[in-house]
């Protein structure tokens, strides 16, 4: 009950319902179609409708649990209503936005589970927010880019240094080796000031004052030239830690998309994926290489040069000391905004990379339409919010930056002040005051480049949390702790009542029962929608079932290990893909080591090789982009020559001769006709008659199994579904006939 009550709606407030609450779903439409609240409740022995009275909630209609019927909603234009059946008479109980429409229609699948007596649960919620502040989460992500702590993410950037804590401690040492130079002339400049230039007590001959000099000039010198020399060393090192680990966390993060469930996929956009890979990490690459050494250098700075001040005049220091805390401050309360705006920046980023990247991958279709002018007025669009984001926030770093300035030269002021009083009563030397000074320079330098840094680690820190957000993503189709090898698949299939929708409100299949034994070849009919493609999606574990279960050879489909039934199955999509390299890569794709005999031979069987050894440069011909070059009938059999040579157990066909003309098709069937043997094949195909040679046909219809049988038996059936799409088919090859 703990997860239902986390799914339900709150009650209005006032509001007791007779019996035990089992689900409380909330409306935003009034039965008039204006916008205001309305509650179904439904406990063990009332159906309530509840709405908002003058004083308290009032009960607007009521029916016994027991009585009602049907539950369902009914899609209206950006909305719908639920409705139940009572008394043989349809009510429409609620009527509510398109934003509320998945929880009615989740809340009707449930309530006619239970009136059917069935065991349901409410499912989890399917918009997660964090506990903390209720912002959305994305599917599958456990991380709320909100409140994180910003100590997190640097955690786990520090984690990556693991493998490269030599180096890491090395610029270390380094750092503090060239920090305690830096403050070694300021510290020289005391003696010289008061032994050689202006020496104070008893004078010194002239030429130990020369030697002296020397002596001073000279450690200058050293200190400078050995300080630049590690700064180099460092450098290298820094440039090659920050490269190796930001290679790392990219690497990871691209090993973690192509685990990730393609449901992730399915509501973001390629570019805004890309984006993260891209431009997050050298985001973060800049500063892990240049801006880390920097934070820690100016941190070893503020410290060294601090203990040097109160070391040499403690009251001095203090004054020094002053305008620190509201430097702090001042860094603190500017960060959230700057975070903020952070934030958006990169998403306003990755908006901008996928309109680059959908309007250069769809150029063709641009200029067919002539929707250049729309798609540049788009990128135009998406950049100029980016530049305005930018704006702001460098608005907000430059009023921190001017605030900071302020404060801290009020603090040098102060050191002149009472340091040249101090000078005037004789209490300090003309030397001690030079060299606090440049340490005082020297101290503010450092507070100030920190206060910058805020800016570049709040931009780097924010792509951090872009990144650990993807890889923090729980891939919804994984291998189960107790998934068992199953090296050679027989083929045999079983789909037992297997309802699944993309979203679990909206069941593509429903009840989908059917068995396929092995080297049994299958047809899958039905119009567009109807569930074919999904069943082909399901069967290669692309998404995992909803309810039922999935068979193979008896094993059910999650207790084997994924990567043994993919390498067992090949498909030819409707889709072409081809990957950027030569013809003879592409075709082995699925079988790297192949032979070129192997390749030969596949492309032979595929209708393939004829037209490949006509290219220039035959199977070491370069394919552009997608297999640009090719037309879509090559770009059909290359993808047939790929499934060929993968050799699978199961062989999926999905519309694999749409794109060849009538002799090519032939000859695919033919070759398609050997390939089948001894394999169980699904063959999905809106030419009917592509489908005679299938052993059997599963006719699909608003996902449901409408019938089965041979092709022969269903086209007996005059009033058959299969019959009618036949009709239909022929119908309108007969239009298109005449039409030429």
């Amino acid at each position: 009950m703990a997860d239902e009550k986390e799914w339900n709606d709150a009650l209005p407030e006032g509001f007791v319902p007779e019996g035990e609450l089992r689900l409380c779903v909330k409306a935003d439409l009034l039965p008039d179609g204006s916008y205001g609240a309305e509650w179904l409740v439904v406990t063990d022995s009332q159906v309530y409708v509840v709405a908002n009275g003058d004083l308290q909630p009032v009960t607007r209609l009521q029916f016994p649990f027991a009585e009602i019927a049907e539950p369902r909603v009914e899609l209206l234009v950006d909305g719908g209503a639920f409705e139940i059946k009572h008394a043989d008479k349809r009510h429409e109980l609620l009527r509510f936005t398109a934003a509320r429409s998945p929880r009615f229609m989740t809340a009707a699948q449930t309530l006619e589970k239970w009136l059917k007596e069935e065991e349901a649960r409410l499912p989890e919620e399917e918009l997660r927010r964090c506990p903390s502040c209720g912002f959305p989460l994305d599917r599958g992500s456990r991380v709320c880019p909100s409140c994180t702590p910003r100590s997190r993410s640097l955690r786990r950037l520090i984690s990556y240094l693991r493998p490269h804590w030599l180096p890491a401690c090395c610029l270390t040492l380094l750092a503090m080796v060239t920090t305690g130079l830096s403050l070694l002339p300021p510290w020289l400049n005391k003696p010289l000031m008061d032994q050689v230039l202006v020496p104070q007590g008893p004078p010194r001959p002239l030429q130990e004052r020369f030697w002296l000099l020397g002596v001073l000039v000279a450690a200058l010198l050293g200190s400078r030239l050995l300080g630049s020399a590690l700064s180099a060393v460092s450098g290298w090192l820094m440039a090659y830690v920050g490269n190796r680990l930001t290679h790392d966390i990219r690497s990871q993060l691209y090993e973690h998309l192509h685990y990730l469930s393609l449901s992730f996929f399915d509501k973001r956009q390629l570019g805004s994926v890309i984006s993260r890979v891209n431009q997050d990490t050298g985001q973060l690459q800049a500063f892990l290489t240049w801006g880390s050494a920097d934070l820690v250098i100016n941190v070893l700075l503020v410290v060294g040069i601090g203990l040097m001040l109160f070391a040499m005049n403690y009251r001095l220091a203090l004054l020094v000391c002053v305008p620190v805390p509201l430097v702090v401050i001042c860094s603190l309360s500017f960060w959230r905004r700057i975070r903020f705006y952070m934030h958006r920046v990169f998403h306003r980023w990755a908006r901008l990379n996928s309109a680059l990247q959908e309007g250069l991958s769809g150029i063709r279709v641009v200029r067919a339409f002539a929707q250049e002018p729309r798609e540049v007025n788009r990128f135009v669009e998406r950049s100029n919010d980016l530049a305005v984001t930018g704006v702001q926030a460098e608005r907000v770093w430059s009023v921190l930056y001017a605030i900071l300035s302020a404060i801290i030269m009020s603090g040098s002021m102060l050191v002149w002040y009472f340091g040249g009083r101090g000078v005037l009563l004789g209490d300090m030397t003309i030397g001690t005051l030079t060299a606090f000074i440049s340490y005082v320079g020297m101290f503010y330098g450092p507070v100030q480049a920190l206060s910058g840094l805020v800016n570049w680690s709040s931009r780097s820190l924010t792509a951090a949390e872009r990144l650990f957000e993807v890889l923090d993503s729980v891939p919804e189709v994984e291998d189960a702790q107790d998934a068992v090898p199953m090296p050679h698949i027989e083929g045999r299939i079983e789909f037992r009542d297997v309802t699944f929708g993309y979203e679990s409100h909206r069941p593509v299949l429903k009840k989908v029962s059917f068995v396929v034994e092995p080297g049994e070849m299958i047809g899958l009919v039905g119009h567009s929608g109807a569930g074919k493609t999904t069943i082909i999606n399901l069967l290669c574990r692309f998404y995992d079932v909803n309810e039922g279960e999935i068979l193979v050879d008896g094993v059910p489909l999650k207790k084997i290990r994924i990567a043994d039934l993919r390498h067992q199955i090949g498909i030819v999509p409707q889709d072409t893909f081809l990957f950027g390299g030569t013809i003879a890569e592409n075709i082995a794709y699925a079988k790297p080591g192949a032979t070129r005999e192997e390749i030969v031979r596949a492309a032979k069987i595929a209708n393939a090789h004829d037209f490949i050894l006509q290219k220039p440069d035959g199977y070491e011909t370069i394919l552009g982009e997608a297999g640009q070059g090719l037309s879509a009938g090559e770009r059909q059999r290359l993808v047939i020559a790929r499934a060929v040579l993968h050799n699978p157990r199961i062989l999926i066909l999905d519309e694999a001769t749409s794109q060849v003309d009538i002799e090519t098709e032939k000859q695919i069937q033919e070759a398609i006709s050997r390939l089948v043997k001894g394999r169980t094949t699904f063959a999905i195909a809106h030419r009917l008659s592509t489908l005679r040679n299938a052993d059997r046909l599963i006719v699909l219809k608003a996902g449901e199994i409408q019938e089965t049988g041979t092709h022969d038996e269903l086209l007996h059936k005059k009033r058959g579904e299969f019959a009618r799409l036949v009709g239909m088919y022929q119908a309108v090859s007969k239009v298109h006939e005449v039409q030429r």
